[in-house]
């Protein structure tokens, strides 16, 4: 086959003719693409954020500053020296020794800055009681700029809330929410002033309800992630609408600023409290008369419940209510004024709130039976805190026995396996010096106590209560692997 020799003109045309076809075969597929209907696009679905600024716009004029100063503050050198002690070799070496803290009050109650929230038109304010707590002198900042001194009316430590009056008129007051209504994940806003910087806004979310912090036994706090700083406290915690929820309290933080962890006090509580100071300057708050713990699983298995629920009684004060309603030592508190008691710090804000001589019904738990018990709430007083105090109580001896060694009834596999009818209970924990000291470990079966047989928990807690202490418990213990023995157990005089 001959090759065919063409010149650079012939080639040029012939590159020519080739491009002319593909921009020709170009401009028809382009033209078939413009006749050709796109496809849809695909809809996406868009993440819709809430609005906030309503809330702020309406709101935002219920909070204020609260400025508080301390007039009754010392320092290392008072002011009316420093003159004449300025240049002195004395106060050369006071500079030395002390720097800056030559300046700061001894007494640690210098100028404070808190928030508060209006409640009504004609000036009553409610912050907490550990913004005022101290205070000399109390001054409100409005929104629009305006100051008026402020006269507590009434505090209270137990919420942490206290109730503030000032002379003004035409205020905006912040509508109060059914906080026993709010959803764990609802969107909260938080209005302040930390660190001074006014009317600052967060958000988060409700986080946990129901939170027992120890400090205030009579607040079931709402937990929430929204920021919250130091003088942030006294401003409320508001929900969608714009109603106040609670009020900003307190936070968990090792620096000392926010780490995610911020409580309010519920606005159910709140309008109790402010009912109470409005009255009477204080809270009155109902007293049981009884001293109580949580039960953890080994307790409850020595109780022979299945579940680790309720309010354990630990001590009942003669002559209190509970007393004279014949509730025991030893008896759990599983609903209170038809309340449900998951656990121990359940109890206190239920009946730190009821009002005082309200007859109140509970279920209890003794023996294994439910009861019903009604009683009268009496008036809570500081004599009476001794008998709540759990660094006070004396607990009873029962309670001493169950805290030091932990039993439960066997199952009935386990009854099996021993076969010839051999009873006995299994050992759970071991705490208590005597027990610990005598040999007795978990997983040991005790079969007989000083030659009383065991069969359940109520018989081994009645044995050894009954035993004299003068002498050491004979206790007979089988083990795995056929194993039988004495052990001995002088218990605690």
């Amino acid at each position: 086959m001959k090759m065919r020799i063409k010149t650079p003109v012939q080639a040029l045309g012939m590159v020519l003719v080739f491009s002319s076809m593909m921009l020709s075969t170009s401009l028809l597929a382009e033209s078939a693409a413009s006749t050709t209907p796109a496809p849809a696009a695909t809809s996406q679905p868009q993440v819709q954020f809430p609005n906030f600024t309503p809330i702020v716009d309406n709101a935002g004029r219920s909070v204020v500053n609260i400025i508080t100063t301390n007039k009754d503050t010392k320092k290392l050198v008072p002011d009316n020296l420093r003159d004449d002690l300025e240049g002195t070799p004395l106060m050369d070496v006071l500079k030395q020794m002390f720097g800056d803290k030559l300046d700061e009050n001894l007494s640690g109650k210098g100028p404070g800055l808190g928030s508060g929230t209006i409640i009504s038109a004609d000036g009553f304010i409610v912050t907490n009681y550990h913004v005022v707590d101290g205070a000399d002198q109390i001054i409100v900042r409005l929104q629009d700029r305006r100051e008026f001194p402020a006269k507590v009316i009434g505090k209270d430590q137990g919420t942490d809330l206290a109730l503030l009056k000032i002379d003004a008129k035409d205020l905006t007051p912040v509508a109060y929410a059914d906080s026993d209504a709010i959803k764990v994940g609802e969107w909260v806003v938080a209005i302040g002033s930390p660190y001074g910087f006014e009317n600052t806004i967060t958000v988060g979310v409700v986080s946990a309800t129901g939170r027992s912090l120890g400090s205030e036994r009579y607040v079931p706090f709402i937990q929430t992630d929204a920021a919250i700083n130091p003088g942030n406290s006294g401003g409320p915690l508001l929900n969608m609408k714009g109603q106040m929820i609670g009020i900003n309290s307190q936070i968990i933080t090792e620096s000392g600023s926010y780490a995610g962890l911020s409580f309010a006090v519920p606005s159910n509580v709140i309008k109790l409290v402010v009912t109470q100071l409005q009255k009477n300057g204080q809270v009155a708050r109902g007293w049981l008369g009884l001293a109580f713990q949580d039960l953890n699983r080994d307790l409850a298995d020595s109780f022979g419940l299945a579940t680790a629920k309720g309010a354990l009684i630990s001590k009942v004060v003669p002559n209190s209510p509970a007393a004279k309603a014949g509730i025991k030592e030893g008896d759990i508190i599983t609903q209170f004024n038809g309340k449900e008691i998951i656990r121990a710090t359940d109890l206190p804000p239920i009946v730190g709130l009821i009002p005082i001589d309200s007859m109140v019904g509970m279920k209890l738990i003794r023996d294994k039976q439910e009861l019903q018990v009604s009683l009268k709430l009496s008036k809570f007083n500081d004599t009476d805190s001794e008998a709540l105090d759990p660094k006070k109580i004396t607990l009873a001896h029962v309670d001493k026995i169950q805290q030091q060694v932990s039993v439960r009834e066997m199952e009935e596999f386990e009854k099996a396996d021993l076969g010839d009818g051999k009873m006995g209970v299994m050992v759970m924990d071991v705490r208590g010096d005597p027990w610990v000291l005598s040999g007795l470990r978990r997983g040991d079966l005790v079969t007989s106590i000083n030659g009383q047989k065991i069969s359940n928990v109520k018989e081994f807690y009645a044995a050894v209560h009954s035993a004299n202490e003068e002498h050491p418990l004979s206790l007979l213990i089988s083990r795995p692997g056929n194993e039988q023995r004495f052990i001995a157990v002088k218990l605690d005089k």
